[in-house]
C-alpha cells in the first residue's frame, strides 16, 4: 500500500470517528432529554393536575418538620388547616421542604394519601411534591407517619 493510500485511509477513519462521536453528543444532550421529558410527562399526564396560584391549594412541609413529635401542639404542615372548594381550588399540593422524608396519611375519609416510593422509603423525600384533588365535601384530616405532632386538615366546601 502507498503512503497515499494509508493516508487516504488514516484520513477516512479519523473522519468517521469525529461523525460517530458528533453523532453520539448530539443524542445525549439533544435527543435524550428531550426523550425523558416526554416520556416522564406522558407516563404521569392522567394524573397530574396543572396549578396555578389560584385553582389549586398550596401545604408546605416546612423545615424542621421532623422535630414534630408532640401531637397535643402540632406543627409541619403550613398552613396545618386549609380550606378548599371545589370546582375553585380543590386541588391541594403538598410539598415536602424538610430534609427527612414525610408521608400525607388520611386519618378519616377515604384513602387519599400519599404512597410513592422514596428512595426505598414509603413517602416524600425533599422537593418532592403530592397532590390530591377533593371532589367531596367535609372535612379530612391527615398526618405523616413518621411524626406524630404533624398533624393538618383540609376543609372541603361546595361551591
Amino acid at each position: 500500500m502507498s503512503s497515499k493510500s494509508t493516508m487516504a485511509v488514516g484520513v477516512i477513519v479519523a473522519v468517521l470517528i469525529v461523525g460517530a462521536l458528533a453523532s453520539i453528543g448530539y443524542y445525549q444532550f439533544e435527543v435524550a432529554p428531550s426523550q425523558n421529558q416526554s416520556s416522564s410527562s406522558t407516563s404521569t399526564q392522567s394524573t397530574t393536575v396543572v396549578c396555578g396560584k389560584s385553582n389549586c391549594a398550596y401545604v408546605n412541609i416546612t423545615l424542621g418538620a421532623a422535630s414534630c413529635t408532640d401531637p397535643t401542639h402540632p406543627c409541619g404542615f403550613s398552613p396545618p388547616t386549609i380550606t378548599v372548594v371545589i370546582g375553585v381550588n380543590n386541588t391541594v399540593v403538598w410539598t415536602n421542604q424538610d430534609s427527612a422524608t414525610h408521608t400525607v396519611t388520611p386519618t378519616t375519609g377515604s384513602a387519599w394519601g400519599v404512597s410513592q416510593d422514596c428512595q426505598g422509603i414509603l413517602g416524600l423525600c425533599q422537593g418532592n411534591t403530592y397532590q390530591n384533588t377533593f371532589s367531596t365535601a367535609g372535612t379530612y384530616q391527615y398526618k405523616c407517619l413518621y411524626h406524630n405532632g404533624m398533624l393538618g386538615e383540609v376543609i372541603v366546601k361546595n361551591s
